[in-house]
């Protein structure tokens, strides 16, 4: 029992971490405008954005990674409740960590040289639409595993308040999904709610385990 108890406390502070990494990670990205069509316009768009995305590609890499252990918190949790819910929420968690992780790989080809290759404009374009055709599947992803575990939550002792707000949460991430046809404006507000629940979960866990040990 001790030994899932520290699994669930650190999975519960790892989760508070990666919410924040997200944020920070959407705070980079916010005053990115999108990428020009145009050959020479998009090769000036990377070099002058280049700081603001080799920082999104290292903070997605840290986020996903604190990810993994608060999965396995989430699933401690929740199993008890609805175990066919629980193993199918946390197993599409599960599996948006390669895809982050591939993701960081295409991102991070924009801006780091590897032996000096220079990487033509057709060629950045194939990255670019490759890397948000990626993150288009990552929050459909998120968004089904949201809402799935969720429905468990609410019967969990994280309350009825943390499902209701993860309810909306998973919504918005649909919508947040498809950010060349919704302003900037919304697509931040979906970001920010994301991260605030990550954050909020991770609360919640280390409250109730507390209470519980006391």
């Amino acid at each position: 029992m001790n030994h899932k108890n520290s699994v669930v406390r650190y999975g519960g502070f790892t989760l508070i971490i990666a919410g924040i990494l997200l944020l920070a990670q959407y705070l980079f990205a916010l005053p990115i405008p999108k990428p020009p069509v145009v050959d020479t316009e998009l090769m000036e768009w990377i070099k002058v954005w280049s700081f603001n995305i080799s920082m999104i590609d290292e903070i997605s890499f840290f986020a996903t990674i604190f990810m993994l252990p608060s999965i396995a918190a989430l699933y401690q949790i929740l199993v008890k409740v609805n175990k066919n819910k629980t193993i199918f929420g946390c197993g599409l968690l599960a599996a948006s960590i390669p895809m982050n992780l591939f993701l960081v790989i295409i991102l991070g080809r924009l801006v780091y040289p590897v032996y000096n290759l220079e990487l033509s404009p057709d060629i950045h374009k194939l990255v670019i639409s490759t890397y948000y055709g990626g993150m288009h599947m990552v929050s459909l992803v998120m968004s089904i595993a949201t809402i799935l575990l969720c429905s468990v939550i609410r019967k969990s002792v994280l309350g009825k308040l943390t499902a209701y707000v993860g309810f909306v949460v998973g919504i918005m991430d649909l919508v947040g999904s498809f950010p060349w046809l919704f302003g900037k404006g919304l697509i931040f507000v979906t970001q920010v709610l994301f991260a605030g629940w990550f954050v909020m979960v991770g609360v919640m866990i280390i409250r109730k385990l507390n209470a519980i040990t006391e």
